[in-house]
């Protein structure tokens, strides 16, 4: 069930575009967490989130938020600007997140998985839907994703499709550079696509192997999904 994040806003439906957030507890599941400390772990991750959206200039009780058990699904409404999701609120989670994992023993510590997109979104009364949803859940999903935060011990890995990239971190270079964005190429079930992979605070363990790739034209406001049955 959608749930504003606060009061009793009404969530954007009909195909409005909203810049779309997802968030995933690494190994949430693995052996030595119990249900005490996954109940732990699943309020820390909403109150992380709250206070670096706050933090970023987009309000919390202004978007709309969907459990998905080990995580999130956060949709920003549309008269909110999309730039913040790149710069400030990757930095302002990872600073948190470092923060909680300071003081917290080795079970209780958390790397998260985050993917970022924009794109048409509905609402069917009881959650959204739209390819657009479907794609950003496949991205947090890729192999290339969980394998940078395995690879690096980073505290956050941050995804982003295509089209953010283009269109907001290649515009606006001064926020962060295009250079600590890497290429991958990624599948997952029937999806086949390419995105960009961030880490925050340590963004030249990827660059180093960019396999940046200069287009004349940047992607149109559609997802990179492809059918992949012949």
């Amino acid at each position: 069930m959608t749930r504003p994040a606060g009061g009793t806003l009404v969530p954007p439906t009909g195909g409005q575009v909203c810049a779309l957030f997802a968030a995933d507890i690494a190994e949430f599941t693995r052996g030595d967490r119990d249900d005490d400390i996954r109940l732990h772990l699943h309020e820390e991750l909403y109150r992380v989130l709250e206070q670096a959206f706050d933090a970023s200039g987009i309000p919390w009780n202004a978007c709309f938020t969907e459990d998905r058990g080990d995580g999130a699904l956060v949709v920003i409404p549309p008269n909110i600007g999309a730039k913040a999701i790149i710069d400030p609120l990757p930095e302002r989670l990872r600073t948190l997140i470092r923060r909680h994992n300071h003081v917290s023993r080795d079970a209780a510590r958390i790397q998260l998985r985050v993917a970022a997109h924009m794109g048409p979104v509905d609402h069917d009364g009881h959650g959204f839907i739209g390819t657009d949803v479907n794609f950003l859940f496949r991205m947090l999903d890729a192999r290339p994703l969980r394998a940078a935060l395995v690879g690096t011990g980073a505290d956050l890995a941050y995804i982003t499709s295509e089209y953010v990239y283009y269109n907001i971190v290649c515009r606006h270079p001064s926020m962060i550079s295009p250079d600590d964005f890497r290429l991958i190429k990624f599948q997952v079930k029937r999806t086949r696509a390419q995105a960009r992979i961030y880490l925050p605070g340590a963004p030249r363990l990827l660059a180093r192997r960019s396999q940046r790739v200069d287009v004349p034209v940047a992607p149109q406001l559609v997802s990179h999904e492809r059918d992949t049955r012949s």
